[in-house]
Order: structure tokens, then C-alpha cells, then sequence
């Protein structure tokens, strides 16, 4: 139980013992004397009524111990309701937080990159997000009838960054500037859009951007440029490097002698990539092709069309890869990576071990705590005994918080695994000979030409399957 014992009556027939925090009443029936009458409801509600325990009363129970004569066993009689905290605040956006930028094809198979909303735009004073009033929590009863006042949800304010403003009430959110919409790690800002109405060649220099960058040409080879935002480029991308913190498309090809990088904290989208580096934070959209190239992206690699492959290479994902065509009909060595975390699943298997350890002492305290509150209501708890109870008490008042702790960590931790046990291989078309997947450190090496397969990890084993059209482009 938790807290000490704050209240305790006694008659002939019962003993009730209050808790500290009033949650609980703890019931102990006494044998009736030789001749003596059995005690009933009345006696109990009685024993009850005269330490002021009026609510949560749990009558079957207390039925139950008469009908089966369990004297001189402590059972919680009444238990009180706790109170509930209320609803935090809740953000509402006026744009797409998870936009991803992927093109569409048409039924030719043909990607179109014209019609993409890359660049979300804002004027000044538009409003970016509003947020909700927390809501009142809802006040919870002791056994004695007594109100317990609840929390009131948390008002979780904007992370406003440059170029928005937060208004006096706090509920929304407006940009200051007009500009292109970010959205990094819940933080929301608007930066200015540069337009370069070029190649950047020798007549542009490099760039190194604090907002986003709109250009109308290619960049040109050795050339760099860097964006605090999105980095969008109408043409080529010819063995140059591009950095963005946002997002990038090129909506031509990114090619060269193979020391060209793409590296986004968000997604990259490209129309087709050859013999070059793609790092990504987010996902890699691919129109065409990707040939020898080197890929590490955290979330998915999808080479869209009904003639997009990955032919040579190594291409890591974190979760998923998608294609029509994956090697060629030349065996060349293509190496395919999608994620397991060993250090999640060692994290994983250690919560879910504390967790049981916590369930397991819990039922046995809850044992031990009944003798000796048992010992208490008689007088005989002695100083040992009764650090003995205090400690067990501290255990007991504790373990809600503690579990609930535990069971939070192992969701977020299921929630992070669920990503990698989903983790997947999908070829839409053919799998040729020369491509090894793999799963962690699990791999299999394709040995023969394959038609429309899904490949999946079962345990230490990397599984093919038929593809189903769902699953498919």
C-alpha cells in the first residue's frame, strides 16, 4: 500500500485502516466469539462509516470475505479514484509537415517533375499553426469522499524560428517575412528564397545560402552549394556537391566522374543518379535509374517508373527499398542494405526484463505488505519489521510510477524496432543474380534471376515471397 497509515478504527467484529493519501482502506475481519453471531454487511459498513470511509467501497469484495469466513486477511475495501491530468495543447499546421516532395508518374511510366510543390511558400502574415487551450484535468475522490484536484495539461508552446512571430495570446503562429516554409525538428521558420536564374558555373561562384535556393539551370562540375533550407535545381547536377539542411530536387540527372554529393538532413529527389554519393536524413526518390552509386539514407530508397533499377553499387536504407529492377542481366554486384538496430533490440530485451522483475516482486511484496499489516493491527510489528514494512511501502507507492515509466520506454522502443522489423525489399519486375541483400548482418546472394519478389527478415534468415500489386508501384 501506498504512504502510512493515516487513520485506523476498530470494533469488535473489524478493523479498517485508512492510508496516508486516502486512496485506500484496508479491511480486517475478526472471527465471531464462541456463541457469537457472524459479522454481516451492516457490521462492516458500520466499521466502515466510523473512520469516514464513504467511497469506492467494494461491496462484492467485502461479500466474498463473509461468505468465505476470510478473517483476520487484510483486503482492500475502498478504493479511491485518482485524478486525471488534463489534455495537453495540440499544434495544428497550415502546411505539410511531412511533405516528401515524390514525383508522380503517368501510366507510361513517365516521371513528371514539373508539377512539384517543392518549395512551400509564405507571404507575411500568413498563419502557420495554431494551437489548442489545454484542457482542465478532471479531479479525482479519496475513500473518505474527499475531493483530489487534477493537473491541468501542459500548454506546449511554439518553437518559433527566424522569420515567424508568435502572437500575444500565444495561439498562433505567422511569418514575419515572405519566404519558404521550413519545418526541422518541430522548430518552424521562413527563410528567404534565393533564385538563381542560371548554371552555377564560373559566373555564379559557389553558394552558401541562408535560406532556400531555387535554380533555374544546372550546377556545373566542382561547383558546391550549401542552403540553410531546400536546395531545388531545375537542371543537372554534374558532379558537383549540394548540401541543404532542408530538403533537395534535381529534377535533371546527377552524374559526373564520381565525386559528386547530395547530403540532405531531409529528402532527396532526383531524376536518375550515376557513379555518385547520396546521403539523406529522410528518404531518396529516384525517377529513373541509380547506377554504382553509393546511397546512405535513413528512411526509404524508392527508384520509381516501370523502368527504374539499381543496377551496381552499395544502396543502405534504414527501413525500405524499392524498385523495378535490382542488378542486371550481367551479374554486376549490387549490394542492397536495409537497417536493424542490435543497439534497440539489447535496449529492448533490457526494459522487458525489468519490467517482469517489477510484475514478479510486486505480487510478492503485495503478500508480504498483508502480514504484515496483519502483525500491525495486532500489536505485534517490531522495529525490524516495521522498517522491514516502511521500505516495501515506498516499493509499493513507487511501482505505478516505475512501470509506467518502463512501459513508456518499451513503447517508444517497439515504435523505433517497428521501422526495422517492416523493413523490406520489394522488386516490382526482376532480381538478378549478383545482388546480395541485406538485413543487418543476415544476407542472402540472389543465384538465379527472380520475377516480382518481396524479400523480408525472419529471424536469422532473409525470406523471398511473391509481391503483391498493393505492395507494388
Amino acid at each position: 500500500m501506498a504512504g502510512e497509515t493515516a487513520q485506523t478504527g476498530t470494533q469488535h467484529k473489524a478493523r479498517v485502516t485508512i492510508t496516508k493519501d486516502g486512496m485506500h482502506a484496508m479491511l480486517v475481519i475478526y472471527p465471531p466469539s464462541p456463541g457469537e453471531a457472524s459479522p454481516t454487511l451492516a457490521d462492516i459498513a458500520l466499521a466502515l462509516d466510523k473512520v469516514g470511509v464513504i467511497y469506492g467501497i467494494d461491496q462484492d469484495l467485502i461479500g466474498k470475505s463473509l461468505r468465505e469466513n476470510a478473517y483476520n486477511t487484510p483486503i482492500p475495501a475502498a478504493v479511491g479514484n485518482p485524478p486525471k491530468k488534463g489534455q495537453d495543447s495540440v499544434h495544428t499546421y497550415t502546411f505539410d509537415i511531412n511533405n516528401n516532395h515524390s514525383p508522380h508518374e503517368d501510366a507510361d511510366g513517365r516521371i513528371d517533375y514539373k508539377q512539384l510543390n517543392f518549395l512551400q511558400s509564405a507571404e507575411i502574415g500568413q498563419v502557420l499553426a495554431t494551437r489548442s487551450v489545454p484542457t482542465e484535468g478532471t479531479s479525482g475522490t479519496n475513500v473518505m469522499g474527499k475531493p483530489i484536484p487534477a493537473a491541468t495539461g501542459r500548454d506546449v508552446p511554439f518553437r518559433a524560428g527566424s522569420g515567424t512571430k508568435v502572437s500575444e495570446d500565444g495561439r498562433t503562429l505567422s511569418a514575419t517575412v515572405t519566404g519558404a516554409i521550413c519545418y526541422r525538428n518541430g522548430e518552424v521558420s521562413v527563410k528567404d528564397i534565393v533564385s538563381i536564374n542560371q548554371d552555377v558555373d564560373t559566373a555564379t561562384g559557389n553558394l552558401d545560402c541562408r535560406g532556400s535556393v531555387r535554380i533555374r539551370g544546372d550546377v556545373k562540375t566542382g561547383f558546391t552549394v550549401m542552403a540553410d533550407g531546400d536546395v531545388e535545381v531545375s537542371g543537372a547536377a554534374e558532379d558537383c556537391t549540394i548540401k541543404a539542411r532542408g530538403s533537395i530536387l534535381i529534377k535533371g540527372g546527377f552524374f559526373g566522374g564520381g565525386n559528386g554529393l547530395l547530403q540532405a538532413d531531409g529528402n532527396i529527389t532526383v531524376k536518375f543518379a550515376e557513379g555518385q554519393k547520396l546521403v539523406a536524413g529522410g528518404d531518396l526518390t529516384v525517377g529513373g535509374e541509380l547506377v554504382h552509386c553509393s546511397v546512405i539514407v535513413r528512411g526509404n530508397v524508392t527508384v520509381k517508373g516501370k523502368h527504374g533499377k539499381i543496377v551496381g553499387g552499395e544502396i543502405r536504407a534504414g527501413r525500405e527499398i524499392h524498385t523495378s529492377i535490382a542488378g542486371s542481366e550481367a551479374a554486376t554486384p549490387t549490394v542492397l542494405y536495409v537497417g536493424y538496430n542490435t543497439e534497440l533490440m539489447s535496449r529492448y530485451y533490457a526494459v522487458q526484463k525489468e519490467l517482469n522483475r517489477l510484475k514478479g516482486d510486486s505480487a510478492r511484496i503485495k503478500d508480504a505488505l498483508y502480514g504484515l499489516y496483519r502483525l500491525q493491527m495486532d500489536g505485534k510489528l517490531t522495529k525490524e519489521k516495521l522498517a522491514v514494512l516502511q521500505k516495501l511501502e515506498t516499493f509499493q507507492k513507487d511501482l505505478p510510477q516505475n512501470l509506467s515509466t518502463l512501459e513508456s520506454q518499451k513503447v517508444e522502443i517497439e515504435s523505433k524496432l517497428s521501422e526495422f522489423r517492416d523493413a523490406k525489399i520489394i522488386i516490382d519486375d526482376v532480381l538478378y543474380p549478383g545482388v546480395k541483400a541485406y538485413f543487418g548482418l543476415v544476407y542472402r546472394e540472389i543465384l538465379e534471376e527472380v520475377r516480382a519478389c518481396k524479400l523480408t527478415l525472419d529471424g536469422s534468415q532473409v525470406l523471398m515471397s511473391a509481391v503483391h500489386r498493393t505492395e507494388s508501384h
